[in-house]
Formats: structure tokens, sequence, C-alpha cells
């Protein structure tokens, strides 16, 4: 399907140029083919198509554009914190705006992107325009003087790449790598190439993913039910709330009851978890408890545990010439002092035994029974606020049940409730047999759809063990075979063809100049020279992009910054016929100086009305009242935007330096 994109217009709010808002549509809608926006130099042209081309690709999103780039975007001498830049477009007769939010203060920049569906936060153009709207494709047709240069240079630009794009021959590349992918996803882990039980192992795949399709549509359908039961629920209870309210004194102690029973849950859920901490300690559950654990240390202090001496220490004394007493310690008393030093306990023992102690007396402290009284009491006090929690929903149950008897409309409500709880009850109990790990039954009987993901994912590692791999490869030598060499063809005959059609128009151009593209690579390369003058490479640009867009079924505009600056006055005419049968929409920026030999030529050869817009900064006081006696004048803070023919043809400011 050929791809179609307009430009409706943008506006600028904050930023370094003046604040303005360009329509390049008529009231109803429809996008003016030409559009020219005369801008004096200063007045920020390139800062504005600097924005354009990131709304229409997102290359400032995702934190791409550093922090000192995007300062240089802020209002000079502004206290404006935030700005912000909006493109709206036409695709495919769909309307689409993507915003560019400046917060200069974090010094980001944040995307929302609006169409068919909604506005969703980030850069996300249509599935079907995204290969036209990205960061390399978007600067050969929003482009500016450079871009000329950058044709012939092979590390600046890739003429190939558009090319590929545009016409659609990366979807041959593209389908190379998914060949390649395939052939890898299929040979992996293989180990055979019997033939044997192919047959019966496909037909248990294709049973297996049956019966996934079908669990995943009956869990599917039952949560869109639970989706609507959801919102019906909702739905109801708000009507069930705003019949209550109606009442105004029932109203009010409604509230004051609910808030009342809110506080007491959640005291009694704070109290409970105290409650709960405090019975982890066993000792507090029994005063047995704690005369046993008491029981434990008292007995340990009695025999004297931990002994100071640890088995270290008699073991450490077999090895010395003389015991402690002084007398010499032979092969015999070394072998009784071993022997018996496994009586003792090790030092990591004993210092075990010293921390347990110390952790009883902490714990159980010298009243046994205290731990358990402090549970008692924290229990009772528990038990005191749920009391207390269960009296305020009582009450609160009370006053709803006063409202549905004194109303009817009330106690409807509350039956559809109860019944709409209770079938999402049902679905709920249903939806959780879809989450069912259970093994043990058969494929048709197996509700888990992670299960049966598994015996899928096993069946197709033994049918893939038993394909016949060698013959797999083979296909996919071929395959990738043809699609190379169609790939290549495809290349060579669209770039001859381009080449040959540019080297037409580049000839009516400059018919004395004997300048051409000899073949389209990364750049593009001219017969017998490196490059020209810098109005023979724009020249060259022109006839090489007309040529492009021409061709292509898709139907982009071109948004060009200084069409004609460079280009001398008797091949300004020919620029200016040629541009209105380029595409379906041209918006150039001029200046003052473009106009001569330009801009008659283009308004004669273009089919429609060509739509003239000045803007330009505040400061000149003179032009500044001139403009406000034009009716279709918008002023902004710091600019002036004056829409018309006549205005345009007879501005003339001093430039400003760029």
């Amino acid at each position: 399907m050929a791809a179609v994109m307009r430009i409706l217009g943008w506006r600028a709010e904050g930023l370094r140029c003046p604040d303005h808002e360009i329509r390049c549509s008529s009231e109803d809608g429809e996008p003016h083919p030409v559009t020219l926006v005369q801008m004096p130099n200063g007045t920020g042209k390139t800062t504005t198509l600097e924005l354009l081309r990131a709304a229409l690709s997102g290359s400032a999103a995702e934190e791409k554009w550093d922090r000192a780039k995007i300062r240089e975007y802020k209002k000079k001498n502004d206290e404006r914190s935030d700005g912000l830049f909006e493109v709206r477009l036409l695709l495919n007769d769909r309307r689409v705006t993507i915003r560019m939010e400046f917060d200069f203060e974090n010094e980001r920049i944040y995307y929302k992107t609006t169409h068919t569906a909604g506005q969703r936060n980030g850069f996300h153009p249509p599935s079907d325009f995204r290969r036209f709207m990205n960061e390399n494709f978007v600067n050969f047709y929003v482009f500016d003087g450079e871009l000329a240069q950058n044709l012939l240079d092979r590390e600046k630009s890739n003429a190939e790449t558009v090319v590929e794009y545009l016409f659609q021959i990366s979807l041959l590349q593209n389908l190379k790598k998914k060949v390649a992918e395939y052939w890898d996803n299929k040979t992996q882990h293989v180990n055979a190439t019997e033939e044997r039980g192919l047959s019966r192992r496909r037909n248990r795949l294709d049973q297996l993913k049956k019966r996934r399709q079908q669990l995943i549509e009956e869990r599917d359908a039952l949560c869109d039910e639970r989706s609507e039961v959801e919102e019906g629920l909702k739905n109801k209870e708000g009507v069930y709330n705003h019949e209550i309210m109606k009442v105004e004194v029932l109203s009010e102690n409604l509230k004051s009851a609910e808030t009342k029973a809110d506080q007491l849950k959640a005291k009694v859920r704070e109290e409970a978890l105290e409650t709960l901490d405090m019975m982890r300690a066993p000792h507090a559950i029994s005063p047995a408890f704690a005369e046993a654990i008491m029981g434990l240390k008292t007995g340990l202090d009695r025999v004297k545990l931990p002994e100071r001496a640890a088995r270290e220490f008699f073991e450490e004394l077999a090895d010395e010439p003389n015991c402690v007493c002084g007398r010499p310690i032979d092969d015999k008393i070394k072998g009784v002092i071993k022997g018996r030093a496994g009586q003792y306990l090790g030092s990591e023992n004993v210092a075990f035994l010293n921390s347990m102690k110390s952790a009883i007396q902490a714990s159980v402290g010298t009243s046994i029974d205290k731990p358990s009284q402090e549970l008692n009491n924290k229990i009772t006090i528990l038990a005191e606020s749920v009391s207390e929690e269960r009296t305020a929903s009582n009450d609160v149950d009370a006053l709803r049940l006063e409202a549905e008897q004194s109303d009817p409309a009330v106690a409807q409500a509350r039956e559809e409730i109860n019944a709409l709880k209770e079938k999402l009850s049902g679905i709920d109990e249903e939806l959780k047999k879809f989450e069912s790990r259970d093994q043990e039954q058969g494929d048709e009987r197996t509700f888990g759809i992670e299960v049966i993901n598994e015996r899928i994912e096993r069946a197709e590692k033994k049918l893939a063990e038993i394909t016949e791999t060698m013959e797999l490869k083979s296909k996919r030598d071929i395959l990738l075979r043809i699609l190379k060499n169609v790939h290549e063809k495809a290349r060579d005959e669209i770039t001859k063809e381009i080449c040959a059609e540019a080297n037409r128009r580049i000839r009516e151009l400059m018919p004395y100049n004997n300048i051409m593209v000899d073949r389209i690579e990364k750049c593009l390369i001219l017969q017998g020279q490196e490059g020209g003058s810098v109005g023979e490479t724009l020249s060259v640009a022109w006839g090489f992009l007309a040529t492009l867009f021409h061709r292509s079924e898709h139907e982009l505009p071109f948004v060009v910054d200084s069409p004609a600056g460079s280009i001398d006055l008797a091949v300004r005419p020919k620029i200016g016929q040629l541009i209105p049968s380029l595409t379906g929409q041209f918006i150039a920026f001029t200046i003052s100086s473009e106009r001569e030999k330009f801009v008659e030529p283009l308004r004669k050869a273009s089919r429609e009305e060509v739509q003239f817009v000045t803007l330009f900064r505040k400061g000149p006081s003179e032009i500044e009242s001139r403009a406000k006696t034009f009716d279709l004048c918008k002023e902004t803070v710091d600019g002036l935007n004056v829409s018309g023919e006549a205005f345009f043809n007879e501005f003339q400011l001093v430039e400003e330096s760029a």
C-alpha cells in the first residue's frame, strides 16, 4: 500500500525560535501543495528545521540528545522552564500529532503521539510509516543545503540505503535474515536425522498447538467477560452510592461511620502484626516454656558449663615438654591428656553456649510470668479493637440497610451488586484452572496453559531431532542464493534507472555544465570528478531527489531550507518550475534574497494557489507596524506571523547574522 504523508502544520512555544504556529492546510483541512515560509537569518529557520526532523524521527527520544543540546533550545532571557514543539500530520487520511515537551529544569524531552488509538507517551508513529520516520530517512525529505554536499560524501550519507527503503528492496535483506534465523532455530540441538516416528510426532505437536489455542481463546473470553462484569460492578456501586447520597443526613452519617470503620480496621491490622511478633517468642506463649528455658540456663550454670578451659587447651598442653605442674610429659602422659581432652567442649561450642545463656537472660529476665502477661495484655487490647471494628462495620451495614429499606432504588442496586460479585467470584474460580500445574492429566484434560506450552516445547524438540536437516539445509542455501541475486539485481537496475533519469533532469537544469551522476553507492559518485561548485552540487541534489521521490509510489513531503540560495539566477526558474512536480507537498524556508527568479516561476508552475507566510522576530518597529496593518497578522510574545503574498513580496529586512 502506498504511503502518503502530509504536514498539516506545527507550532513552537518557549523555544529559541519565536513562538509561532504555521498552518500548511486550508480551513477545511486540505494540505497546501506549496507553502513558502519567509524567515530572516537568525529568526530560527535552522532551529525549526531541526525540530521538524526530531519530531518526525523520534531522534530526541530516550535521551538521544544530551543535556547540553537540550539546553540550546531554551529561549534566551526567558524564565520559562518548559517548551513545546508540536507537528500535525495526515498519514493516509489518518490525523497524527507528535508533541515534543521540553523540560529545561531536568533537561529532558518527552514525546507524546496521538492518532486513532488515542494519546500515548513516547514516539509511536503508525506501523506502516515507521520505515519513513527514522533519523536516517527523514534527512532525505527534511533537508538543508548540507544535504547536497553530504550526498557526495560517503562518510556523511547513505543514498543507497534510502533507495532500498523507498523501493522496499530492503525487504529482501530482511527475508534473508529470517531464513537464516529459521535455519538456526530448526537445527539447534539436533542430534538425529532418522525419519522414524516423524508423522506421529507431527500429529502430536499439531494437537498440542490446537489445544493451546483453544485454552487461550477460552481464557481470553473469560477475561473479557470478567472485565465487563467488573465494569458493571463499578457502575452499580457508583449508582448505589449516588442513591444513598441523595438523603443528606443519612449520607453524612454513613460517611462518618465508614471513616471510623476504616480507621479501626487499620488499627486492628497494626495491633495484630505486633501481637504476631510477640507470639514468635516461645516464652511469651506460656510460663511453662519460660520456666523450661530458664531451667536450661540454671542447669548449665550448676554444672559450670561452659568450662573456662576449652578442649584446645589440653591438646596444646600435650605437645609441651612439661606440664603446668612442672612434671615432664612423656609419651604415656601425652596420650592420656589427649584422650581426656575429648571430654571438654571446643572453643566454638563455648562461644555458642555463652551466647545462648545471655540471650535467655535477656529474653526471660527475672520474671518468668512477665512475657506471657505482656502477650495476654496485648491479646486483650487486640480483642477490644476487633470488637470496636466489628461494631463500626455493623453500624455501616445498618446504615446501608436503612438506606436500602427507605429507597427501592438502593435496594435494587444492592441486589445487582451482590449478583455481580457472585458472578465475578465464579469467573475468578474458573480462571484458576488455566494456571494449574497438574502434570498428571492427558492433553485433552489438561487446562494449565504453561503445562501445554512445556509439552509443545518438548514435542518440537523431539520433532526437530528426527527432521531431515540436510534436506532443509540444501533448501536454505538455494533460497539464500536466490534472495542475494534478486537483491543485487533489483538494486542495480533501480539505481541505474534513477541515475539515468536524474542525469536527464540535471542536464535540463544545467545544460552547459557537463556534470553527471555515474552510480549510486553509499553516496552519489559523479562521472570523472569528485565534486562541483555549491550551485552545481545543489542542482545535482535536486535532480537526484526529484527522480527518487517522483518514481516511488509513496508520497512524502519536501521540507527544504533555502531551496535557491546558492543557485545561479539563470537556474533558479528551472528549479522553481520543477518543484511542483516533485511531490504532493513542498514546504520551503526562504529569505528575501531568494525571491528573485524563483518564487514567480514556482507560483506559475503550481497546480494550486501557493501559501505565503512571513515570520520574523519582534524588534524593527517600522516593519512591525506595517505587518499589523494586514488582516492575517498573528502576534506572539516575541514574533509576528503574516500570511499572504503581498506582505511576503514587500518584506525586506537587513538580515541578522545567522
